[in-house]
């Protein structure tokens, strides 16, 4: 094991993590929260001096192989979490260890979870960060390191790894850096167009911006405790799961219609499968699509029941979440 070049990775993350505290402290100085922008700098502090001390100096052996990159993602996400959670301590949002770990835990990998009863009591600021959690955790957080930190090809693959879930992946590029770079700017441009989308059809760009963090993760989180049901909008109901859709599907498939790539972009069976477009040539799998039947058939029948939903897109927007 190398544990030298283990630390040099972790100190780097812990340098990018003190830099993704810099947005939730601006929301505090707009909003003068000062106790939270405390508890930010604080944090953000003491993660970039523990960033400095691990990862000033990179080691003589630079070695990563797959042992040293199950580590880094495992160490990566416990760590991100702990760290990640004392905003909510210091400030007193969430004052005991365990909770804040738990919503800082659901933030970053996406889950929705939450241990809140009150999330409209808690302040503008710790709601942003938790819901940033969300937004950065929604590409993966080792993902958003190679962005911003000079990583090799072969150290980086072993992190890509280590981190999908799934049994293999690709590159977009030749070059690991320029694959994330390429998936995170398509990310960051899909919650750009939701934004404004959604500020366009009446909500203030903070809910707007929010809204767009909990879609992008899939996990949901939100600013209101009913969720996109407080704003009482059809619209914004319809945006957020169109988008909820569109950030479900591998990026990948993004890429080759960027690059005009159409016969490889609609040949990926996991986008088909995940759209219920493919039950014709796999008629074996027709159990797949009783979640398509169900949209086609059920809605269009609680639209006509006694009780049932007393507009379509009432019942579309339930069954689609």
């Amino acid at each position: 094991m190398n544990y030298r070049m283990l630390g040099y990775v972790l100190g780097r993350i812990f340098m990018v993590e003190a830099a993704l505290l810099l947005p939730p402290s601006i929301v505090a100085v707009i909003h003068g929260e000062w106790s939270c922008l405390f508890a930010f700098v604080v944090t953000a502090v003491g993660l970039a001096v523990l960033g400095l001390v691990l990862g000033l100096r990179s080691p003589a052996n630079t070695a990563i192989y797959a042992r040293e990159g199950l580590v880094i993602v495992a160490l990566a996400w416990v760590l991100m979490s702990v760290f990640g959670a004392l905003p909510f301590i210091i400030s007193g949002d969430i004052p005991f260890f365990v909770d804040a770990f738990f919503e800082t835990v659901s933030g970053f990998t996406t889950t929705g979870s939450s241990i809140l009863r009150d999330v409209e009591a808690m302040s503008y600021s710790m709601l942003f960060w938790r819901s940033f959690t969300h937004w950065v955790g929604g590409m993966g957080v080792l993902v958003f390191t190679m962005v911003v930190l000079p990583v090799s090809d072969g150290r980086a693959m072993h992190l890509m790894r280590a981190e999908s879930p799934g049994p293999s992946v690709g590159k977009i590029s030749s070059k690991i850096r320029d694959t994330a770079k390429i998936l995170y700017a398509m990310y960051l441009v899909l919650t750009v167009v939701q934004t404004i989308l959604l500020r366009l059809v009446g909500l203030p760009w903070y809910d707007a911006l929010i809204t767009a963090f909990g879609a992008a993760g899939t996990g949901g989180f939100s600013n209101r405790a009913a969720s996109i049901g407080a704003y009482g909008s059809p619209a914004v109901e319809m945006i957020t799961a169109v988008f909820m859709v569109l950030f479900g599907i591998n990026f990948n498939v993004y890429f080759f219609l960027l690059i005009r790539h159409f016969k490889e972009a609609f040949a990926c069976e996991e986008m088909r499968v995940y759209l219920w477009r493919d039950c014709s040539f796999h008629p074996g799998r027709c159990g797949q699509y009783l979640p398509l039947v169900w949209q086609c058939v059920a809605v269009p029948a609680l639209f006509f029941l006694p009780g049932g939903f007393h507009h379509y897109h009432h019942g579309l927007c339930h069954n689609r979440f």
